[in-house]
């Protein structure tokens, strides 16, 4: 079968069982072999924190076996709320996403969290979604634009296979959306990277919408929450992949209230993406500069 001649959920499901993957399926697996060496080490470290058939304390565990490979330090805990709380930062390498993981987990013990992760990254870890699942840990495929400019260029001329790539960006933003506003109606935690791909510029060329799109999902009918914008200081001479043993700093910045949010995604479009980005850059330059 041709990629178009899927549904949309039936897609998910055999990417989610492993059964097919999407990537060799459109004639760019080479994406995926890229993650394989990083997707095998996250998953023997969560297979191996998994090892306790009991879920009492699994968070615990968690958190305490991956502090041990990837250290970090917080300038400040990360900030109570209620409501959904919504973690944003700046995304240089893949490290700061596991770092983030226990973070999390240290932070709002009892929620559930959801992660946006890029195709290639997320079919080499499809395997863990169960383990992952057991640390009320949701993690959801994502076409990001560094990706889709990838397949794009590998693509021109093609028509099918630009269809093929529009289609699958559909697919799992809608997929994304549920997710959203799925972790959100339980008072979750989103973590997201508003650049939406992995780069050293905290304010890039082109500045995408992440944010006040998943405001106005979080934020839909009235609901509450809590917008944390985090900088991300990765290891000096860090690479873009997991950087074990090596340590990050974390800066949590003040947050956006739901009242403040509502009104800068009221107005120009963009507002309060760029307000949340320079909120980080503030942060990180004043801990960076000497």
């Amino acid at each position: 079968m041709k990629i178009k001649d899927y549904k949309g959920q039936e897609l998910c499901e055999l990417l989610d069982s492993g059964k097919i993957s999407i990537l060799e399926e459109l004639g760019a697996g080479d994406l995926r072999r890229e993650m394989d060496r990083v997707g095998s080490l996250c998953s023997f470290f969560i297979r191996l924190i998994c090892r306790n058939k009991s879920d009492e304390s699994l968070r615990k565990r968690a958190s305490k076996m991956i502090r041990c490979v990837a250290p970090s330090s917080m300038a400040a805990p990360l900030p109570q709320y209620d409501g959904t709380v919504v973690v944003g930062f700046n995304h240089p390498s893949l490290g700061e996403v596991c770092r983030l993981l226990y973070i999390g987990l240290d932070s709002y013990p009892d929620r559930e969290f959801l992660f946006p992760v890029n195709l290639p990254w997320y079919e080499s870890i499809v395997g863990i979604i169960p383990e992952l699942n057991r640390l009320g840990i949701h993690i959801t495929p994502m076409m990001t634009p560094a990706t889709e400019e990838k397949l794009n260029r590998r693509f021109e001329g093609d028509q099918e296979k630009l269809d093929d790539i529009e289609f699958l960006r559909m697919v799992f933003d809608r997929r994304y959306i549920r997710e959203i506003k799925s972790i959100a109606q339980k008072n979750g935690a989103i973590f997201v990277a508003p650049s939406a791909t992995r780069q050293k510029e905290i304010i890039g060329d082109y500045v995408h919408p992440s944010m006040t799109v998943v405001a106005h999902l979080v934020m839909k009918g009235g609901r509450k929450a809590t917008f944390i914008p985090v900088a991300v200081i990765s290891p000096v001479l860090a690479n873009r992949e997991l950087n074990l043993f090596r340590r990050y700093r974390f800066i949590p910045c003040e947050p956006f209230s739901s009242e403040e949010v509502a009104k800068l995604t009221a107005g120009r479009d963009r507002e309060f993406d760029f307000t949340f980005l320079r909120r980080i850059e503030k942060a990180y330059l004043a801990n960076t500069l000497f």
